[in-house]
């Protein structure tokens, strides 16, 4: 599979200045401005650092209303509205922004996005042109003028031809070729290149085949729909076969056109630039994708995507809960939804969402998946190992994949391991082994639960050694082996390997408290203070204790990591 290619995007300097929320001092703030605007804007930053996010952007939309040529607030009110996604705010303190000189290229994407949406061709064409200017987002530019040409019911073939010249174009060449054919109706030239598309069944273009076999869905085109989908290579695509056999129609057929095949563009640039950690501009082409697309399933769960990476929960939630049960996307937006739940902590929400979900489709065991995951989080062993019992059984009874079931029973005997409930737990873990026999993963928990409780160390030494054999750059497991080698008394082997852990892992308490350990027992008592000292720093509860002990007193043999 191609790597994502880096993408140069701003050599201006303003798009670092908006990421960081540039401080400006507050005499800059009430040059001219009143001590009525100075007290506003101060609460509205201080909105922002209690992470008020929604009421500081109102009290900048509002200071912008009294001051509507004021730099300072526009700069803030842009920030705020991508943080809160109000591209009515982003659009009104871009042009601001613009008509000051002081615009940069994510704030043009914006403008061209609102420009596209409100079928104003010249003020899309006006943005390219202004884009162009500044240098950046050379890349696109074919791109851009070859979907308003195709809006405008003309030929892109000329436009798209430009992109064969630019190394970053030409990596997303293909799929616009694709979706450009679709959006004027000319499949068979679209077929020609679906065709090797669908051969390499790369992970990464999973979208583009949904788009396509959706578009043939709504043609009536059974056959090439199925095609498309035939490797089932993703839960979507699994989940759009199902519906197309099933002759659902409404809601999951989707002619390709403009609008979708330009949204694209900005839903794929929103998920490789926050791969490359812009997360405030994965942020603004998410929107600009939402703006264009309108009600899209897959604009809701790329701004979804883009809020989650900014650790704005809540804001991805709400895009997350947007996508219909009809949709191909809605069991991952809703696992998305349920992730993004748990990680406010809101786990009650999140039992609650998948009940709610259960209730409408009792039989998935997808969703008893995502509810064991959620009980864990909350600390609900017992109760996380009833839900991963019923997802097997339901597994089995729609004979889902061996691979598929490998990680159901692991699941259940993490959770049943977590809870005490043994040797059950150790039988889940067997069985997962069973069905997926050269899994890093399941042979690694299943040596080291055995290990963790001091039974059956000939099997569970060569599970782990197994492990590591097949993913050997894993820190998680060289840890596991080292510890196998610590409590079968080969002290030196196991330093070895827990050293090798730790330089994956430096901070990883678990790793650190077992080569303080080892280190200990070889002799090494410096060292091994030095470790559980580390390992102290992110311990708790019982383990701070125990570590706090072994400090003190060094190693006895009722101070052992477990």
């Amino acid at each position: 599979m191609a790597e994502v290619q880096i993408i140069r995007i701003c050599s201006l300097g303003v798009c670092a200045l908006l990421v960081a929320g540039q401080a400006v001092s507050p005499a800059y703030a009430n040059r001219g401005d009143g001590a009525a605007a100075l007290n506003r804007f101060v609460e509205a930053r201080l909105a922002q650092s209690s992470d008020e996010l929604h009421a500081a952007a109102a009290i900048y939309a509002e200071s912008l209303k009294e001051q509507p040529d004021n730099e300072l607030l526009a700069r803030k009110a842009y920030v705020s509205a991508i943080e809160v996604g109000d591209f009515d705010l982003a659009v009104k303190s871009t042009r601001i922004m613009q008509l000051r000189g002081k615009g940069d290229p994510g704030m043009l994407l914006l403008l061209y996005a609102s420009a596209f949406a409100q079928r104003d061709w010249n003020g899309a064409d006006l943005a390219i042109v202004e884009l162009e200017a500044l240098e950046n987002f050379a890349f696109m530019h074919p791109f851009l003028e070859a979907w308003l040409a195709t809006a405008r019911g003309r030929d892109a073939t000329a436009a798209l031809s430009r992109a064969q010249t630019n190394g970053t174009a030409k990596y997303y060449l293909e799929e616009h070729l694709i979706l450009n054919k679709l959006a004027n109706r000319q499949e068979s030239q679209a077929l020609a290149l679906l065709t090797g598309l669908v051969e390499r069944n790369e992970s990464r273009m999973a979208p583009l085949r949904i788009i396509a076999a959706r578009h043939f869905w709504a043609k009536n085109d059974t056959e090439t729909a199925k095609k498309i989908l035939k490797f089932q290579s993703s839960g979507p695509e699994q989940r759009l076969l199902q519906q197309i056999e099933a002759n659902q129609r409404q809601g999951v057929g989707q002619k390709v056109t403009s609008s979708i095949g330009l949204a694209f563009l900005f839903q794929r640039l929103s998920s490789d630039v926050a791969a490359q950690r812009a997360e405030f501009l994965s942020q603004v082409l998410a929107q600009a994708s939402s703006w264009i697309a309108g009600k899209s399933d897959y604009a809701h769960l790329t701004l979804g995507r883009a809020y989650a990476t900014a650790a704005s929960h809540d804001l991805a939630v709400a895009e997350y809960s947007q996508i219909g049960r009809e949709s191909p996307y809605y069991l991952l937006g809703l696992s998305s939804e349920i992730a993004s739940l748990v990680a406010n902590s809101h786990y009650d929400q999140a039992i609650a969402r998948l009940d709610t979900a259960l209730e409408y489709n009792p039989d998935a065991p997808e969703l008893y998946i995502l509810k064991g995951q959620s009980l864990q989080a909350q600390g609900q062993n017992g109760a996380a190992a009833s839900a991963f019992e019923s997802a097997v059984k339901l597994g089995e009874k729609l004979a889902r994949s061996n691979a598929l079931m490998a990680n159901y029973w692991l699941a259940l005997g993490g959770a049943q391991e977590q809870a005490g409930i043994w040797p059950e737990g150790l039988q889940s873990l067997k069985k997962a082994n069973e069905l997926l026999p050269n899994s890093p993963t399941i042979l690694n928990y299943l040596g080291y639960a055995q290990l963790e409780r001091r039974e059956n160390e000939k099997d569970a030494v060569a599970a782990i050694q197994r492990a590591h054999e097949l993913r050997s750059n894993s820190p998680a497991i060289a840890d596991s082996l080292g510890w196998a080698y610590f409590i079968t008394g080969e002290h030196q082997r196991a330093v070895t390997h827990l050293e090798s852990a730790l330089e994956g892992q430096p901070q990883d308490p678990t790793i650190n408290e077992h080569l303080g350990d080892a280190y200990w027992t070889v002799g090494r008592l410096y060292e091994a203070r030095y470790a559980w000292k580390s390992a102290k720093l992110f311990a708790e509860d019982e383990d701070s204790l125990r570590l706090a002990s072994k400090i003190d007193l060094g190693l006895r043999p009722d101070l052992i990591s477990p």
